[in-house]
């Protein structure tokens, strides 16, 4: 079954009348999306695909959890896969596949139902050290983006700079955005999933204080490096060292971003870039529905 629209409340029943057997459809995902009403609204690409990317990785409707009535009620089954969304949106009936934690300072919601795979080590580690069953299979699903949609884009920037969307409007940024030869990517905003793949293959190096933009600069095998702005995030480092320890990387630190800040002096710290590599096919074989790559 192909849904291209998302799900509203009103809608959802309809939809589950529709689902063979009358049940509930298998894609029920928990993360951080929003609707109008109509569509999906572009407030942040790294939780956003969870919409959109798994659709075209599995197949499958997806259904957000948190505009699903029905599965608040029944408690059915849902999914943490994209995101660090394990210490903020986990319950009982949640099943994990990629999904990590945003601050190991922080304690779980609910201890989930079934572990498949977390987003790196550290992940693995804080849920071991609760006493819950978690393999040695990591890997953010975003790394896996590449299988699915893989254009071909002409080079045109020396560099694209991934802001995290708290960091888009800082001053520290001004002198960098009058460079012609730098691209600002913005993670939200975007009209199309796949347009924020595109600008990234359009740059030929990454400068980034997105996590999702460093992991998609990654998995398109793109030289980037770690920036940050005004300060640390929420949950400080340790969301960055889960996916850099995921890919055989060492628990590198950013590099600050100042008023001063130019494209040379970015470059430097890009030519220290050295390829990640972790074997996706563990997490490809934990995967709680078949994938499909083209």
């Amino acid at each position: 079954m192909n849904i291209k629209k998302p799900f509203s409340k009103r809608s959802l029943a309809k939809f589950v009348n529709m689902a063979p057997g009358g049940g509930m459809p298998s894609g029920i995902v928990h993360a951080f999306v929003f609707f109008d009403g109509r569509k999906v609204l572009s407030r942040n690409w790294g939780d956003d695909i969870n919409y959109f990317f798994l659709q075209r990785l599995w197949h499958k409707a997806i259904v957000c959890y948190d505009y699903s009535s029905l599965a608040h009620r029944f408690k059915r089954t849902n999914y943490l896969i994209i995101g660090s969304s394990l210490t903020l949106l986990c319950n009982r009936q949640s099943i994990v596949w990629g999904a990590g934690v945003i601050d190991d300072a922080k304690e779980l919601p609910a201890h989930p139902k079934k572990v498949l795979a977390v987003r790196g080590p550290l992940s693995r580690k804080y849920l071991l050290d609760r006493g819950i069953e978690c393999p040695a299979v990591y890997g953010d699903p975003a790394l896996l983006v590449p299988k699915v949609y893989h254009p071909s884009v002409t080079k045109k920037y020396k560099l694209g700079i991934i802001p995290h969307y708290s960091d888009y409007g800082s001053p520290l940024l001004d002198k960098l955005k009058q460079d012609p030869g730098i691209l600002f990517i913005r993670m939200e905003g975007y009209r199309q999933w796949t347009d924020v793949v595109d600008l990234i293959l359009s740059c030929e190096a990454i400068a980034s204080s997105s996590l999702h933009g460093l992991i998609l600069s990654e998995a398109y095998h793109i030289p980037n490096c770690w920036i940050e702005i005004e300060g640390t995030l929420l949950g400080g480092h340790f969301k960055f060292h889960d996916f850099f320890l995921s890919i055989g990387r060492d628990r590198a630190l950013p590099l600050q971003i100042t008023a001063e800040t130019t494209k040379e002096s970015l470059s430097e710290a890009l030519d220290s870039w050295v390829a990640g590599y972790i074997d996706l096919e563990p997490l490809i074989k934990q995967s709680p529905f078949k994938c499909y790559f083209s």
